[in-house]
């Protein structure tokens, strides 16, 4: 098995591209940008999951200002069964190894999916930041960062259901 590579925390410049097992507080001393007539944040969280990138689209397009920052907020169910070709195992019943090995892989997935987002704030010329968080309460989870990290921008976003053609025409009938 290859040996795993990790970055210390406090050896980390807050990027995108880096994961650490670590919990990393970020201090008051934290580069932040300002607009200097009202003290006002430009930054602006998005929180995205799977498919949010309508989402954060429109975010780039209605909320962020030139010299802004985005954050990407993720919010990810903590691991407690791994499913196998054997079916589910409980966390427990792995030994440390592989639930290293695990773990890697999850992230590595997560990595993955977030590259599109990476990807779209690139084109858009405008610098990201992430913040995976573990937690089975993703709207709690967000909300409890709101007062912490004094958020003024906040862009969450639901993919709206298809209307149906019976809705549609009889939306179409009233307008």
């Amino acid at each position: 098995m290859e040996e795993e590579k990790y970055v210390s925390a406090s050896s980390m410049r807050y990027s995108a591209r880096i994961m650490s097992p670590e919990i990393v507080e970020i201090g008051d001393d934290s580069k932040s940008i300002t607009n200097s007539i009202d003290g006002i944040s430009n930054d602006v969280y998005v929180a995205v999951g799977k498919n949010d990138t309508d989402v954060l689209k429109w975010a780039l397009d209605h909320a962020v200002s030139p010299g802004a920052r985005v954050f990407l907020v993720h919010v990810f169910p903590p691991l407690t069964y791994i499913s196998t070709p054997v079916g589910r195992l409980s966390r427990s019943q792995l030994s440390k190894d592989q639930m290293r090995f695990y773990i890697n892989e999850e992230n590595n997935r997560r990595r993955n999916q977030m590259q599109k987002y990476f990807r779209l704030c690139a084109n858009a010329k405008v610098a990201v930041d992430t913040m995976l968080l573990e937690s089975n309460l993703t709207a709690k989870t967000i909300l409890e960062l709101i007062p912490v990290l004094n958020i003024t921008h906040l862009v969450m976003g639901n993919k709206r259901l298809p209307r149906s053609r019976i809705c549609e025409e009889e939306c179409s009938r009233l307008l």
